[in-house]
């Protein structure tokens, strides 16, 4: 299948003065395993405590901090809102003082934002987790292959460095048109198209000796919060994390005219002379586009400058081959924009973007009729999806025998955090590692998740989202002088009578 790619863009090689910054491929990934294997060129490697071997992409930040028998190692970047001077160390340090099993490693991380993966070895084993949305993406294999449990960024690694193979199923579903008919396509629950690979969905912890998956989150019921108390939370953590982002990082907005960019534009103010403001306009974006011209006028009022990165209509062959070459089975609906924001900056610069809070006001619930009062199929989720196959059904089956008995939260709320992010949004941030230097997401923080699910819904719900608002005007009231997504309004409005109609009408298609 790689040498397919390589096929398809006529074999040509990656040139190294395309990417000012490295040469080497598969930006932002890692390898860990229980032996020292062959790793791709350029990469470095170090022995961890209980004698695995991680292997890493020379840009990839990581730190181990040590307590007794106690390590812990952090893959990627680890922020805390309540600390925003505190590196990445002195952040494993606390956790490590103050936690000594994994069940409290857990809670303690709840609080924490950035985009990493933890290895920790406590007194209870062995064990690895995510950020709250599990963008520092990881798949795993299970103990009875390759020696021991392997763990890695991407299915891609286990190809080329494992000798894997493609699982049969899964290329059935990758041929179908269930799959391809989306170029914004996704892959269904914790399944990968790699044989004996899984994906280790957010809200799971993975036993690195045994090869299990156990969900931790939910566990127990949100306590409700008043409108107030959530806000103040909010804005706290919100503020918190941009904030800590910007003393380390060279930090550039990626600003529309929706309402998730503009609360992190908002939380910004403090830092606002730190950052850089960027719209990427997208091949067949129109120049008069809202995301273009409702961030260049909102700027312009506050006095900051506005750069649009202009995206060529598809991508040059030499980037086509890295780009597909680093993420298995990539995205070609976001490789243009990729090549643009790097020729633009160069990886010099980290995104902060405003994705992750549509796990907080309501999406997937709107999309599906009274669905707090009917029971939660595959064939629903498979419809939210749009994958109408066998192979996606029995993954969501799987994800629901998993997400039902413990879900303390609405369902599909639960559904929007895994699979709509812990997925889809996790495997383009891997891609778009290609053009950053990395990505922060100041919503990726499992402390303000559960605060916005556990404030009333009828305030984080569509179309006006209040308690968003709110949080604009609690942070910088100016930057609602200019409407958000202005034209979304009366599509919104047709939506919503579409649903109604169909509330009336026959039941939601199966898959």
């Amino acid at each position: 299948m790689l040498t397919d790619l390589m096929a398809r863009t006529g074999g040509e090689r990656w040139r190294a003065d395309a990417a000012p910054s490295s040469s080497v491929l598969h930006w932002g990934q890692f390898l860990l395993g229980p032996e020292d294997v062959e790793l791709p060129a350029g990469w470095v490697s170090q022995r961890l405590s209980n004698g695995a071997w991680l292997g890493t992409h020379p840009e990839l930040p990581v730190h181990r901090a040590t307590a007794g028998e106690s390590e812990l190692v952090l893959i990627g970047y680890v922020l805390d809102p309540r600390e925003p001077e505190a590196t990445d160390t002195q952040i494993l340090e606390r956790l490590l003082r103050e936690t000594d099993s994994l069940s409290q490693l857990l809670r303690a991380s709840a609080g924490l934002g950035g985009r990493w993966a933890l290895v920790a070895f406590t007194r209870d084993g062995a064990h690895a987790f995510t950020d709250a949305l599990g963008l520092r993406q990881v798949f795993h294999t299970r103990a009875a292959e390759h020696g021991g449990v392997w763990v890695m960024s991407q299915p891609g690694l286990a190809l080329e460095c494992l000798g894997s193979s493609f699982d049969p199923a899964a290329v059935a579903f990758v041929d179908s048109y269930a799959f391809r008919a989306a170029p914004e396509y996704r892959w269904p629950g914790a399944e990968s198209p790699v044989a004996g690979l899984r994906h280790l969905l957010p809200n799971h912890v993975l036993d690195l000796c045994t090869g299990q998956v156990a969900r931790y989150w939910p566990d127990g019921p949100l306590d409700p919060l008043r409108p107030s108390e959530a806000i103040e939370r909010a804005v706290e953590l919100l503020r918190g994390l941009v904030h800590a982002a910007a003393l380390r990082y060279e930090l550039a907005l990626s600003l529309t005219a929706g309402l998730d960019s503009r609360l992190v534009l908002a939380a910004a103010r403090d830092v606002r002379e730190r950052l850089s403001y960027v719209t990427v306009r997208q091949a067949r974006m129109p120049d008069h586009h809202d995301d273009i011209r409702v961030p260049a006028r909102l700027l312009a009022r506050i006095g900051l400058p506005h750069e649009v990165i202009r995206a060529r209509a598809a991508m040059s062959a030499s980037f086509s081959w890295a780009y597909k070459r680093n993420v298995l089975y990539a995205h070609d609906h976001y490789g243009a924009d990729a090549e643009a924001i790097l020729q633009h900056f160069g990886r010099r610069k980290i995104a902060m973007t405003g994705s992750g809070a549509e796990v907080g006001r309501c999406s997937f619930r709107r999309e599906l009729p009274l669905s707090d009062y009917r029971r939660i199929t595959a064939g629903h989720l498979a419809h939210l999806q749009r994958m109408y196959h066998p192979y996606a059904r029995r993954c969501f089956e799987e994800w629901l025998a998993d997400a039902a008995p413990r879900a303390n939260v609405k369902l599909l709320d639960l559904f929007e955090w895994e699979q709509g992010h812990g997925n889809w949004l996790a495997m383009t941030q891997l891609e778009f590692d290609t053009a950053w230097r990395d990505i922060f997401t100041p919503y990726n923080c499992r402390e303000l998740l559960t605060t916005f699910l556990a404030a009333p819904e009828r305030l984080r719900s569509a179309p006006d989202y209040p308690l968003f608002k709110q949080m604009i005007r609690h942070l910088w009231p100016e930057l609602l002088c200019e409407p958000i997504n202005p034209n979304k309004r009366g599509r919104l409005q047709r939506r919503w009578r579409r649903l109604l109609e169909h509330v009336r009408g026959p039941s939601f298609r199966t898959a």
